[in-house]
């Protein structure tokens, strides 16, 4: 029996994939397998008008340049088009796909530290350094926090959220038993915190919500998928308060945080995309709690004052 035939197989049926599919992978891997081919691929994103000037820029011979070109055109990644090489639409999928590869690898470090940090807390000086490296990225005001959070007895305080669900969960736990104020900073729209919110406003709990204004608009709308026509209605009615303003803002967020009654504090590790999670931690302390409200207050005043989303500015049409 042919061995390599028999893995072949048993790929391809774990993938649930077609034959053709599976050999077009292999096809392209094959095409990017080496530093040359890589190397034109991605000098291809603003198109080759002057192969002479290429193969200089490259330092490749015109021999290997033309060779790794062929096998580049062959797999459909690269076109000629009026005497200029460019990316396919194939291509152009590819090269971004490409970028985000090179992104992860750049953090190889920063990834491995997050894998450490899900097993376990004890971590040295230098990991917990390049946490709030991450976190604070340059702020002064939040590096002291942090300072204070992992480089101090207060360290064993924290408690670990390794998932988003479990974010949520201790939000809105938390939430739920709110005394005076909570202050939020999210990249996230989540029904479930919206509830809470709700639920806490009603009760005439003070509250504020920094939301990042990257894509808010799109989230809103995927959103309103999930929700209940009663809690639809009630965002309704929260969006019309005249007071809107002084109770939701849209700003630039680095990372998420929360601080309920200056006390209960929860913020993320920043993760590499745009919205998805990496980890989260939540630990109670009054000073950590001050600290991480002078910095909400920093951002809220950066943040653009909020207006009804566009998808409830809709649906408040038909309400009346």
């Amino acid at each position: 029996m042919d061995v390599s035939q028999t893995s072949e197989h048993n790929a391809q049926d774990s993938l649930d994939v077609s034959m053709d599919t599976f050999s077009n992978m292999v096809q392209i891997l094959n095409a990017l397998g080496n530093d040359d081919s890589l190397a034109i691929f991605m000098y291809t994103a603003n198109g080759i008008k002057s192969s002479k000037q290429a193969i200089f820029d490259l330092g490749l011979t015109q021999k290997r340049f033309y060779s790794r070109l062929k096998d580049l055109i062959d797999v459909g990644f690269i076109e000629k088009d009026s005497g200029t090489y460019r990316h396919t639409s194939l291509g152009t999928i590819f090269y971004k796909m490409g970028l985000s590869l090179m992104s992860i690898l750049e953090n190889k470090e920063r990834i491995t530290l997050l894998d450490q940090l899900k097993q376990t807390m004890s971590l040295s000086s230098s990991d917990l350094d390049t946490i709030k490296s991450m976190v604070s990225q340059g702020s002064s005001d939040i590096s002291g926090v942090l300072d204070l959070v992992f480089f101090s007895s207060k360290k064993e305080k924290i408690e670990m959220l390794p998932t988003y669900d479990k974010l949520v969960e201790k939000l809105v736990t938390e939430m739920s038993g709110t005394k005076r104020t909570i202050l939020l900073a999210s990249r996230y729209v989540d029904n479930r915190v919206i509830d809470s919110l709700l639920k806490v406003a009603n009760k005439g709990i003070e509250f504020k919500v920094i939301m990042a204004k990257h894509d808010l608009e799109d989230k809103m709308n995927k959103l309103q998928m999930i929700l209940s026509p009663k809690l639809v209605m009630s965002m309704i009615e929260y969006f019309s308060s005249p007071d809107i303003d002084d109770r939701m803002r849209d700003g630039d967020l680095p990372f998420s945080f929360c601080i309920i009654d200056d006390t209960h504090c929860f913020f993320e590790l920043p993760s590499l995309g745009e919205s998805s999670f990496s980890i989260a931690f939540f630990l109670s302390d009054k000073d950590i709690g001050t600290r991480f409200s002078a910095y909400y207050d920093a951002l809220w005043e950066m943040a653009e004052k909020k207006s009804m989303p566009k998808l409830f500015q809709q649906l408040s049409k038909f309400r009346q």
